[in-house]
C-alpha cells in the first residue's frame, strides 16, 4: 500500500516536447527512460543522458527544464550548418561550435551552409593537424580547426575573388596553413594558392584582388600562386 501511494505521488505530472520536427520527437520517445514516467525525480539526472545521446545521434541541441513539481519541457532544435566539408569521400556539415555530421542527415540537407565546399585531404596525404580517430557516423567534434577557417573567412570573405570561389582545400604543410581555392568567373577558371604567413605586414587579400580584377578583364584561365615570401606568381591554367 505504501509503495503504491509513493509511486502515484511521484508520477510524472506533465511533459512537453517543443520541436518543429515530428521525426525528432519520435526519436526522443524511442530513447525516453520509462522509469521517469512513474518516478519523476529520475528526470533530474536522466535529462542529461537524453541530451548526450540525442546530440551524439542527430545534429540537434537538446535542453530539458523543470517547469514545476514533476513537470518538464524538452526543447529540441536542429544545429545550424556553418560550412560544408568534403572529407573521406563524403559531404559533411560543421556548426560554428565545431560539431560535425553527414550532410544528408541534417535539416533540409543543411542548405544554410551555402554552395561553397571545403575539402580536407585524407590522412594518407600527410596532412598535419587532422584527427584520424574521428568516427564516420552520428555527430562528433570536428577533426579540423574551426578557428583556422573562421579566421580565413573573417579576413577574405569580403573580397571579390572570394565570392567567385566554389571550392577550398585546406592543408597543413611545414607548420603553415595552405589554402587552395578554385574560382570561376563566367567561363574563366582560376586556381589560387595562398599561405597568409608568407605576407607579414602586407594585405595579401588586396594584392590578389588587384590581380583578379586585371585577369578577368584580360580573359583566359590562370593560376595565382601566393605561397612565396612577399610576392605572387602567375601562370596559365
Amino acid at each position: 500500500m505504501y509503495i503504491s501511494q509513493y509511486k502515484y505521488w511521484f508520477t510524472l505530472k506533465g511533459y512537453k516536447v517543443q520541436t518543429q520536427s515530428q521525426a525528432l520527437e519520435q526519436r526522443l520517445w524511442e530513447v525516453f527512460p520509462k522509469r521517469c514516467l512513474t518516478f519523476w525525480p529520475y528526470m533530474l539526472s536522466d535529462r542529461n543522458g537524453i541530451k548526450e545521446f540525442l546530440e551524439r545521434d542527430v545534429p540537434v541541441t537538446v535542453n530539458t527544464e523543470m517547469d514545476g513539481l514533476g513537470k518538464f519541457t524538452t526543447s529540441i532544435s536542429w544545429l545550424e550548418a556553418w560550412i560544408k566539408v568534403e572529407w573521406r569521400g563524403q559531404i559533411w556539415c560543421i556548426s560554428r561550435d565545431g560539431r560535425m555530421w553527414l550532410f544528408e542527415r541534417g535539416r533540409r540537407n543543411d542548405n544554410s551552409a551555402g554552395r561553397l565546399v571545403w575539402k580536407i585531404p585524407d590522412e594518407g596525404n600527410n596532412t598535419e593537424g587532422v584527427t584520424p580517430q574521428a568516427p564516420m557516423s552520428g555527430v562528433f567534434k570536428s577533426p579540423i580547426s574551426t578557428e583556422v577557417i573562421a579566421s580565413f573567412l573573417d579576413e577574405f570573405r569580403g573580397c571579390r575573388w572570394f565570392e567567385a570561389a566554389n571550392e577550398i582545400t585546406w592543408e597543413r604543410r611545414a607548420g603553415m596553413d595552405l589554402f587552395v581555392l578554385k574560382l570561376s568567373h563566367g567561363t574563366q577558371k582560376f586556381e589560387l594558392y595562398l599561405q597568409r604567413e608568407k605576407y607579414s605586414g602586407q594585405d595579401v587579400g588586396e594584392i590578389i584582388e588587384e590581380l583578379f580584377s586585371r585577369l578577368i578583364n584580360e580573359g583566359g584561365n590562370h593560376v595565382i600562386d601566393a605561397t612565396y615570401e612577399g610576392k605572387v606568381l602567375l601562370r596559365s591554367l
